[in-house]
């Protein structure tokens, strides 16, 4: 019998879930400590808070699925802490084929190469990482980015789960944001190569996260322009801008609403929420696209957000979501549910809409069974 050399205290699965996820936020604060002094330490606590926050949304669903070998697991183990948890690719394929969450491409790839430099730190001499200076400002680049998908999926993907440490996680994310120091130098040293995309006959414009005009245009349509930014890394889409003024409800001046920055009215400082932009919408925003029907819904359900309440209007040209302020996809009633939703067309059509894909799924896999019961008994009979 293996000698257990750590006596652990019993815990309870939600005890065991806090201090995972307090354990990541730690992390997340070491790495913000140890950039200037200790930045190869900095990308080691990063990639180990992702994979603890990984290992959370694992365990949220089912404890089993957060250990490396879920066939071997005994609660009791789990109590103790005695048990291997799975590892970064193994939680990012579970969280994708199990929980049916999709990652999305550029998070998942970015967290991987986090891990292959987190891997040369801790277990060989890494070559680009010997220079203090440089280290730095790489390090500061590489943490922008992660934290800015890790962010995004604690606090909108995965929203619910991670709801009771939304104080926390904000005041992580104030803290990231106020490194503007570091990606001013790294904007200074890119100088050279963001005048060599200029003279290719690339396009420029400001990354809507480190706020740099660093950002390489990589395709334009009508709803907005794909880019790659230079100085943080990040990869997104800068919304095209609506141009419409509604009335605020406070003191009934004329305010540009569509902004994910726009948090209260700057004459009467009335506070807008979600809410409150879904109502100031409803009560001035009566129509759809050229597809639309008189008399026929004109909110639609966002799939981008999956805000509990229809969010989705048609501002300016464009559907456009009041909660997360994404724009340009089409919405249409699902022939399966009823409900008027945004969306892939294709998906929609031949598959399901957010609001009833579970369910769909659903029936698919008993339809499957079904069959597979049917076929075994058909074989069943027929043999002698």
């Amino acid at each position: 019998m293996a000698r257990k050399w750590l006596k652990q205290e019993k815990r309870t699965k939600e005890q065991l879930f806090d201090a995972l996820v307090k354990n990541a936020l730690g992390f997340v604060e070491t790495s913000l400590d140890h950039v200037k002094e200790r930045p190869k330490n900095s990308i080691v606590d990063l990639y180990t808070a992702i994979e603890l926050f990984l290992k959370a949304r694992l365990m949220a669903e089912h404890w089993t699925l957060m250990l490396s070998k879920p066939e071997t697991a005994e609660l009791q183990n789990l109590y103790v802490g005695d048990f291997l948890s799975v590892y970064l690719d193994d939680a990012l394929k579970r969280i994708n084929s199990i929980l049916g969450e999709k990652i999305d491409l550029a998070a998942s790839d970015n967290f991987k190469a986090l891990g292959e430099h987190r891997n040369q730190i801790v277990h060989f001499a890494h070559s680009g990482h010997d220079d203090l200076a440089a280290t730095q400002a790489g390090v500061i680049v590489e943490q922008w980015a992660s934290w800015h998908y890790l962010y995004a999926m604690l606090t909108d993907t995965w929203k619910e789960v991670f709801e009771p440490y939304k104080i926390e996680l904000q005041k992580l994310n104030h803290r990231m944001m106020r490194q503007r120091d570091f990606l001013s130098s790294r904007f200074t040293i890119l100088k050279p190569k963001i005048e060599i995309e200029l003279k290719r006959g690339k396009t420029i414009i400001a990354c809507e996260h480190c706020e740099l005009k660093s950002a390489v245009v990589n395709k334009v349509h009508p709803w907005g322009t794909d880019y790659s930014c230079l100085v943080c890394g990040v990869s997104d889409t800068a919304v095209v801008k609506a141009d419409i003024k509604l009335p605020c409800p406070g003191c009934n001046e004329d305010v540009e609403f569509f902004d994910a920055k726009f948090t209260e009215c700057p004459t009467c400082h009335f506070a807008f929420n979600t809410d409150a932009l879904i109502d100031l919408c409803t009560a001035h925003i009566h129509e759809g696209d050229q597809w639309w029907e008189g008399g026929a819904e004109h909110i639609a359900s966002c799939h981008e957000c999956e805000c509990p309440r229809p969010s989705v209007f048609y501002i300016d040209g464009l559907w456009s979501c009041v909660s997360c302020f994404d724009r340009g996809w089409q919405a249409v009633a699902c022939e399966r549910c009823g409900e008027f939703v945004t969306g892939d067309m294709e998906r929609i059509k031949y598959f399901a809409c957010h609001k009833c894909e579970d369910q769909v799924r659903q029936g698919i896999e008993a339809m499957v069974a079904a069959g597979a019961a049917t076929e075994e008994s058909q074989d069943a009979k027929e043999q002698p």
